[in-house]
């Protein structure tokens, strides 16, 4: 899993949502309590959201893009 940190510090908005998507994940996971687990799960739509927004890396090959699932 990326570290959250260094993404962000590389400011590649990309890898740093990716990174966050990954954290959010992790967290539902291991929650308890169901007030949290609501609050990640709508963090998390909205993450994959912003993932989905943006322009796809023009320099991998359509082929490259579906076995990614991107």
């Amino acid at each position: 899993m990326p570290d959250l940190v260094k993404s962000a510090q590389s400011g590649d908005r990309r890898k740093t949502l990716e990174a966050l998507r990954d954290k959010l994940t992790t967290a539902m996971a291991t929650c308890e309590s169901g007030r949290d687990v609501a609050a990640l799960s709508k963090r998390l739509m909205e993450v994959m959201d912003e993932i989905d927004r943006l322009p796809h890396d023009r320099s991998e090959s359509p082929l490259a893009r579906a076995r990614n699932g991107s």
